[in-house]
């Protein structure tokens, strides 16, 4: 947090991040293991108390200052003193979920040590939100003011109390904090991240690069990028598949690779960016790599229709030293992470999707039943060819050719269309990308269901199964062309002719 010194010019709204901001430090300093979180060291815990008593003369001098020389300053200041006071009284909230999905919200200080310790237990054992699903954990308080009205108006308005206080405690699977609106307006944050500009705090030293199969081209391409970065100073990684093949040159340019039966190797620990050369099956191919948290994804367009690849060819040189500046912005683009979970409840690992999940018929030309939950409650039943559990990526494939709607990319949500539903009426809906999604094969259905990844690793659903899809906190990051908008809008434009008509309307 930034401070003004008593020698600055007073500003009630410094005042009231400074005053959150210790209450957040305050809660956070006294030690107490929260769930989810990591307990604090004692040495944070000292450092976190020194740092806290000198905030609190900063505080104290601010006060004074704030007194003696801003009008109406003693009424912020009376209602900050209203609210600390009652703040022991205040629920100390956790968001988590359920066995059965359902997201749950509790006061942990009305929770006897033993339920918290069955809560956390639960939660180390998967029962309960999975680290990669986040978890909702303690209530932090921040004031808020409207940046329209200046301060002076805000404390006028306090002062009055035309309107009654109110607080907002807005939860979810990665957050729990309180929003007392000190102007008593109800106001939401923009979701979208239509700018997101990627800087190295250093220098990268490794990269991985991927080729399309079977391309010479791609093989040609690739082959001059490994020149590039190396008089660069950036290090090339293969695909031990890919190395064996360019042995010759890859032994000639230190290029590196893995040993496949390693398993103690992780990609993701070694790799600043990954450069792409082909389509945007090449992209997927290249996300399976990294199943958690992916580095930024240079995509060089060598593919059939190329939504996701949007740096052209001849522009390789000029991305590559963009990248390796640190200059380049980014579209981030969501992923779904998904598992089967059996009936009698034992599951396999969480499976990782930039496109969709697929729950179909497999290779049964019938009508199959299915049970579809949100949230641990149950929606509806689906009688179709299957179901369609996409990201807005995924929204311009299989989901676009079974009638779903074309989702920006930079929307947050979770599209379920179905596949010739046996309804009318079954529309497709778009769900945000805060539920969980559960997909059921009925006890008493007439067949089993099969359940697809990204069109990979096709796993039968026998009676009882279930399918759990929600969206991943870790997004497959793609450097642009241009602009996310740009580079979006360019594709469905002119990979699917996106509103083309064959000739415009004449004038009157």
């Amino acid at each position: 947090a930034v401070f003004m010194s008593a020698t600055d010019a007073p500003d009630v709204v410094d005042l009231e991040r400074g005053v959150s901001a210790l209450r957040v430090m305050t809660d956070g300093a006294s030690g107490a293991p929260t769930l989810g979180g990591d307990v604090v060291s004692d040495a944070v815990t000292r450092r976190l108390e020194a740092e806290n008593a000198r905030l609190r003369r900063d505080v104290v001098a601010l006060r004074a200052h704030l007194s003696a020389h801003v009008p109406g300053a003693d009424a912020v200041l009376n209602a900050y003193d209203d609210a600390m006071s009652k703040s022991a009284s205040h629920p100390e909230l956790a968001g988590y979920r359920t066995d059965n999905h359902e997201f749950v919200v509790r006061d942990v200080r009305k929770q006897s040590s033993e339920c918290l310790k069955e809560l956390e237990r639960q939660a180390i054992a998967g029962k309960l939100s999975a680290p990669e699903l986040g978890f909702g954990g303690r209530l932090n308080r921040f004031w808020s003011q409207d940046p329209n009205v200046d301060s002076a108006s805000a404390s006028e308005s306090t002062r009055r109390r035309s309107k009654a206080a109110f607080e907002l405690a807005l939860v979810n699977d990665e957050s729990a904090h309180v929003i007392e609106p000190l102007d008593r307006k109800i106001r939401i944050k923009q979701k979208g991240l239509p700018h997101v500009k990627f800087s190295w705090l250093e220098a990268p030293k490794n990269a991985f690069l991927v080729k399309k199969i079977n391309d010479a081209a791609a093989t040609v391409a690739l082959k001059s990028a490994v020149a590039t970065l190396k008089a660069k100073g950036v290090r090339t990684w293969l695909e031990p598949p890919v190395w064996g093949e360019l042995a010759e040159f890859a032994k000639a340019h230190d290029c590196l690779t893995w040993d496949t039966n390693d398993e103690s190797f992780n990609l993701e620990d070694v790799t600043d960016f990954v450069v792409v050369f082909g389509g945007d099956g090449t992209i997927l191919w290249a996300s399976k790599f990294f199943p958690r948290a992916m580095p930024p994804v240079v995509p060089i367009s060598m593919g059939s229709l190329g939504f996701l690849t949007a740096i052209k060819v001849d522009a390789v040189d000029r991305a590559l030293n963009d990248v390796c500046l640190g200059d380049f912005t980014l579209t981030v683009r969501s992923r779904l992470m998904a598992k089967i979970v059996t009936k009698d409840g034992s599951h396999g690992p969480w499976e990782y999707c930039l496109n969709e999940v697929l729950v179909d018929r497999g290779p049964k030309a019938v009508m199959i039943e299915l049970d579809l939950a949100v949230d641990g409650r149950h929606v509806t039943k689906i009688a179709a060819d299957g179901v369609i559990l996409s990201t807005p990526t995924g929204s311009t494939a299989y989901g676009l050719a079974a009638g779903g709607s074309v989702v920006h990319p930079g929307v947050p949500a979770l599209c379920v269309t179905p596949i010739c539903p046996h309804s009318l009426s079954f529309r497709p809906i778009i769900l945000p990308d805060s539920v969980v999604v559960t997909v059921s094969c009925p006890v008493d259905a007439r067949h089993t269901t099969w359940a697809a990844f990204d069109g990979q690793k096709q796993s039968e659903l026998q009676h009882g199964d279930s399918l759990v899809a929600r969206v991943a906190s870790f997004p497959v990051p793609i450097v642009c062309a241009v602009s996310e908008n740009t580079d979006w809008f360019d594709a469905v434009k002119q990979g699917l002719l996106w509103n083309a008509r064959g000739a415009g309307q004449k004038p009157f």
